[in-house]
């Protein structure tokens, strides 16, 4: 296990659960997004930390960030309330990414626990419209052992030879097997 199956994890939880950003799950892919692109979500994982779990294998404790960047877009109607639209488009997909990442089974099957979640929410109306950002963030904990540092790369087994020592002026009974490849 590493932040990148953790990552793909999430975008897959996010997709599955049909937020209103739909298949618009982005991950990695350039920050940049058009009013095309909205609502959208872009998952990565800026931080991993490990914390060692002793001095003879490699073994530890391992907190990945995932950060999920939530993006809606709303223009005001006839009362001035696009800021309004987004802030509230924004909560209700805070709640879609809440439950999506949190009931995932095979997210919650993967690490131990979900360590820290926190969230920010922030409007601009610099544009046309508003553009509201949604930051959500899950520390997630999960082990990481020797097998995730070692990986065994060995030779594929051709085949086996066996030959039995017997003393000189005997017959050496033997065996030999050749392996399909």
């Amino acid at each position: 296990m590493n932040a990148a199956k953790i990552r793909e994890l999430v975008v897959k939880a996010l997709i599955a659960a049909k937020t209103d950003a739909g298949d618009r799950v982005y991950s990695p892919r350039d920050w940049s997004t058009r009013s095309e692109d909205y609502p959208s979500l872009l998952v990565q994982t800026p931080f991993d930390e490990k914390q060692s779990l002793g001095r003879n294998a490699p073994q530890f404790n391992s907190v990945a960030t995932i950060r999920i960047t939530g993006r809606v877009e709303a223009f005001d109607g006839e009362i001035n309330d696009g800021a309004m639209q987004a802030e509230a488009a924004l909560e209700a997909l805070r709640e879609q990414v809440e439950r999506a990442v949190i009931n995932s089974y095979d997210l919650t099957f993967a690490i131990q626990q979900f360590r820290h979640i926190r969230s920010a929410i922030q409007v601009d109306a610099d544009g046309d419209g508003h553009i509201g950002q949604l930051t959500y963030e899950i520390d997630a904990e999960y082990y990481q052992g020797p097998e995730d540092f070692y990986p065994v790369e060995g030779v594929p087994l051709q085949g086996v030879d066996v030959t039995i020592q017997q003393p000189d002026g005997t017959t050496q009974p033997g065996f030999n097997a050749d392996l399909p490849q």
